[in-house]
């Protein structure tokens, strides 16, 4: 599939917003009534920066859905062998730093421990994205308006008002379906979202993030306002998303860099990596204070990006010689071992 540069421009903006995000409450914590009362301008930027990252994941989703997923095996591999590929990495820098590394420190990079949610979450997303695909090409826009109406109500009121598990504030594989089919129903049936322009896209965007902070430093409640099943969350993503598709931009650079966005969540949230990060960001902001803190991290964003999506090239480089010699090899094998199987039971 060819790429457009406007969307992986969002995709690559969108990690970075991962990261802001991470240096924000993630490293220093929620802001607070007393927050408010001491500094207000400066709790309340600090409160409408988190808001306008928090749509980093759900973009990521929606990207997926307006494109389709095509699952295959190899593509599922590839996935796991760029985990796989840094966790062993990072195991091995930190043993030779002689920092101490746990069995269990070992062994949750392969089963996808916290924070790898989104790894695991995506995953089953898609390996199950035929059944959305097939109900999607199959339904009338009407049908298919209608399911989306019933799924974001029960969202909102179980997964968002009432939070039960299996909606867990976003952080599941049910909200990414919503989202996937979200963004196919829009490509394909919504022209007057599509119309709308880039400016009003990204005024729209900024509305829907300033709205739930606004409601949380006037009446006190915080009302999940930074959860992904929130409706904020949700349309801010969707408009924030809108308006990169509405650009026109074409750049190799940009789609050169970013089929390896993905790395910057892989390393920075690993798991013997991101308490050294929470650290450093917490004593980062200890000492250079509120505004020279977010220029900093704006910085530091960057320029971490740039090294994570750039030493990625490596793993790609190293993953495109296992498929020639190994990967594509024992998938041939299983194919046809798949084919007589299949053939025998009558398939």
């Amino acid at each position: 599939m060819k790429r457009e540069s406007n969307i992986e421009l969002c995709r690559v903006v969108a990690m970075l917003m991962v990261l802001l995000l991470h240096a924000n409450y993630f490293s220093l914590g929620w802001v607070e009534h007393a927050d408010i009362q001491e500094d207000c301008v400066g709790a309340f930027t600090k409160a409408f920066a988190e808001q306008l990252c928090i749509v980093c994941v759900n973009v990521f989703i929606l990207i997926s859905g307006w494109f389709g997923i095509r699952p295959n095996i190899k593509g599922g591999l590839s996935l796991l062998f760029q985990v796989f590929f840094y966790h062993i990495l990072v195991v091995l820098f930190t043993l030779s730093i002689g920092e101490p590394v746990s069995l269990k420190q070992v062994l949750m990079g392969f089963y996808f421990g916290w924070p790898y949610w989104f790894i695991i979450s995506y995953l089953i997303l898609y390996a199950i994205s035929p059944i959305l695909n097939s109900f999607i090409e199959s339904s009338t826009p009407r049908v298919y308006a209608s399911v989306l109406v019933i799924f974001f109500l029960m969202e909102f009121i179980y997964g968002w008002v009432w939070n039960i598990a299996a909606f867990n504030n976003g952080y599941t594989t049910i909200s990414f379906v919503g989202l996937y089919l979200l963004a196919q129903f829009v490509r394909r049936h919504s022209r007057k979202l599509l119309s709308i322009g880039v400016y009003q896209s990204f005024l729209l965007y900024v509305l829907f993030s300033v709205l739930p902070v606004g409601i949380y430093f006037l009446t006190g409640h915080k009302l999940s306002i930074t959860a992904y099943s929130s409706p904020f969350v949700i349309l801010s993503s969707l408009f924030f998303f809108l308006a990169f598709k509405q650009m026109k931009i074409s750049s190799k650079v940009i789609n050169y860099l970013a089929c390896s966005a993905l790395s910057i969540y892989l390393i920075h949230l690993h798991p013997l990596i991101c308490v050294h990060f929470i650290n450093f960001m917490k004593g980062a902001y200890e000492a250079l204070g509120g505004v020279l803190y977010m220029a900093f991290v704006l910085v530091f964003a960057v320029c971490f990006g740039l090294f994570c999506m750039l030493f990625d090239k490596v793993r790609i480089l190293l993953w495109k010689y296992l498929c020639i010699y190994i990967v594509d090899k024992i998938l041939l094998k299983l194919n046809r071992l798949a084919d007589r199987l299949f053939s025998s039971l009558g398939f």
